[in-house]
């Protein structure tokens, strides 16, 4: 490609190519017909490997999919000398490793709002079952009006689509070494909570300006995501609220079964502190392009849980005594993992059909959350329980008789996990 090319009568590249990226080559350009910047992205090679092309299709194709204004929005599509490209929606702004090695660690409103932005683009991607697989800082922009973009999906996948599903023929495992989740490691099976994974060591970036895992080599790197405990922001920067602290340690579980279930349960524990959005120097300099970011958090908010499109096992009408029965019997047997999963579901079938004020919707949601003491998950089920807690305070008021005896059994179990404990983690997943 040279400066100054124009392809299809229309978009004109600019003076010099901005980067090589993967497994393309990024320039500025500018759409001639509708006088708007743009970008241009090219397969690298003059003569491609019919699997470089491939991939580098499913990726426009899949980023497509996904219409959300947390994603670049892809303009075109076309060939030029034997080489693909795609024209993309220009983000002006940078990148958050970028953005981290300049102004080092983020400010708690800031990893918030970027944090929050960043599960709604998860959450609209697991609506049409979208994995991304390379959820990162060099991934996502943060633009001039403090709006977070998620950027390339070279690596995405959508499980139940063979032609989207292998990214070569080999089938091999990709992902970036310290943020790709144990399962993606191991080569097995990912999904939503894999991109959670992602976001956990992003956030913990953003907090403390290192990534969570870091090793001399590489095999050292990819050994303490397996064998280390997730860590905790707290103990590299003291200031990081507890619920932040607890919200990243859940999101490195090495378990995919120990992370928080959705993005909408991230987004409820990272919007309420995304506040005080101070001006970031060189980035961000007019005070009020913060308050234009919340507005654009606020836009994106799922304000209520979005319910996935049903599975057929799951379309039938859902028998709730018989079901809710299933589970206290799943409890009592020990099965506390399965026992929460089908409260979820539960709550889930009845906060669609009556409302998420029905009480039945917070009964089963308490159950849950409990079942996970017995587990020795108390993180996960002080998050659950402080999420319910926030509800049940916008709802009755603070002097409510259940709010207060939810704050007593919050305080309880925060003085239970700060008890020594009988047994690890890995004891216990061994054990269930």
């Amino acid at each position: 490609m040279a400066a100054g090319m124009i392809l299809k009568d229309r978009y004109r590249l600019g003076r010099f190519p901005l980067a090589h990226k993967g497994m393309g080559e990024v320039w500025a350009g500018q759409d001639t017909l509708l006088d708007r910047p743009v970008i241009v992205k090219f397969v690298n090679a003059a003569a491609p490997d019919i699997d470089v092309v491939r991939r580098f299709r499913r990726e426009v194709l899949l980023t497509a999919r996904l219409d959300h204004p947390g994603v670049p929005a892809i303009y075109d599509v076309g060939e030029q000398d034997g080489r693909p490209y795609a024209v993309l929606q220009q983000i002006h702004g940078i990148s958050l490793s970028d953005l981290v090695a300049e102004q080092g660690p983020l400010s708690i409103g800031w990893v918030a709002a970027i944090g929050a932005q960043i599960s709604c683009v998860l959450l609209a991607a697991r609506q049409i079952r979208l994995v991304h697989r390379d959820i990162k800082p060099s991934n996502v922009m943060l633009d001039k009006s403090g709006a977070a973009k998620v950027l390339d999906f070279g690596l995405a996948a959508l499980p139940d689509d063979d032609r989207y599903s292998r990214i070569t023929q080999s089938d091999q495992s990709l992902g970036t070494v310290g943020y790709m989740a144990p399962e993606q490691i191991l080569g097995g099976p990912t999904d939503h909570r894999t991109d959670l994974y992602g976001l956990g060591a992003t956030l913990f970036d953003l907090l403390t300006g290192r990534p969570p895992f870091d090793g001399v080599t590489t095999t050292t790197t990819l050994r303490h995501q397996l064998d280390d405990p997730p860590p905790r922001p707290t103990h590299v920067r003291s200031e990081t609220p507890a619920v932040l602290d607890d919200l990243v340690h859940a999101l490195l579980a090495t378990d995919p079964k120990d992370r928080p279930a959705t993005a909408t349960e991230v987004y409820a524990v990272l919007a309420p502190l995304a506040q005080d959005l101070v001006p970031i120097p060189g980035v961000l300099d007019d005070p009020a392009g913060a308050v234009r970011a919340y507005a654009a958090i606020l836009g994106r908010a799922p304000l209520q849980p979005q319910r996935l499109a049903a599975a057929p096992s799951e379309q039938t009408e859902l028998d709730v005594e018989r079901t809710a029965e299933q589970a206290e019997q799943l409890h009592t047997a020990g099965e506390f993992r399965a026992a929460a999963r089908q409260w979820r579901q539960l709550a889930d079938h009845q906060a669609q059909r009556r409302g998420g004020d029905d009480p039945l919707v917070f009964e089963f949601r308490l159950r849950a959350a409990r079942a996970h003491v017995p587990l020795g998950e108390h993180d996960r089920a002080l998050r659950q329980l402080n999420l319910l807690l926030q509800e049940r305070i916008r709802t009755d008021g603070p002097r409510h008789a259940a709010v207060l005896d939810l704050q007593q059994e919050i305080e309880q179990l925060t003085k239970q996990r700060s008890a020594p404990r009988q047994s690890s983690r890995y004891e216990r997943n061994a054990d269930h």
